[in-house]
């Protein structure tokens, strides 16, 4: 069990421990049945998002424990300009490894994910999931996040979209320790990037 974790930007040695999880939860859900994932790894896009600064790790000391991605790209063939799509933190390739099951850890990460959100200034985080997969949009649902609609187009397999207000929080997992902080302008206002204490 966790108590405390820690979510930090990954660096560019890391590339291929997002893979990795990436790897291993898909082995999990080919197990359950479940057709996600079931393709190797974009590693050119987990490097370029890593070099970006959108890849996270949540950590226990050297212990890898799961993976998620935010960024503010919205998937134009699934959010409409009705939708406000740049008012909205997007969230990506969430994974909690097997050894972190049932401590709650995807509930801390989407935590962090919507307070992020939330200090952007955002008004929504966002996630859109596997349309083959109704456990995961029964999750999210229980994260507090609605369901928005299911684009069902024969080129994608995810496209049932849910969102939940940027800062909303359910406290449901491990307390978690972010090590980075928002970098200020001269005026003391936010400049939109990102610095790291780790």
């Amino acid at each position: 069990m966790y108590d405390d974790v820690t979510i930090r930007p990954a660096d560019r040695t890391e590339a291929d421990a997002v893979a990795a999880m990436w790897d291993e939860a898909a082995a999990r859900l080919k197990e359950k049945g479940i057709d996600q994932w079931q393709y190797p790894p974009n590693r050119e896009k987990i490097a370029d998002d890593i070099r970006l600064g959108h890849a996270y790790l949540v950590v226990d000391g050297p212990e890898y424990l799961g993976t998620i991605t935010v960024d503010e790209f919205a998937d134009r063939e699934f959010w409409l300009p009705g939708d406000m799509p740049d008012n909205a933190l997007y969230a990506h390739r969430i994974i909690v490894r097997a050894k972190a099951a049932g401590m709650s850890l995807g509930s801390s990460m989407l935590d962090w994910a919507s307070r992020k959100a939330a200090t952007l200034g955002k008004s929504w985080l966002r996630v859109d999931a596997w349309k083959t997969n109704p456990n995961l949009g029964r999750y999210y649902e229980s994260q507090g996040f609605e369901h928005v609609r299911t684009v069902d187009l024969p080129h994608r397999r995810s496209g049932a979209l849910y969102q939940r207000r940027a800062g909303a929080v359910t406290a449901f997992g491990p307390r978690y320790l972010a090590l980075e902080t928002m970098l200020l302008d001269e005026n003391g206002n936010p400049d939109r990037g990102w610095t790291s204490d780790a």
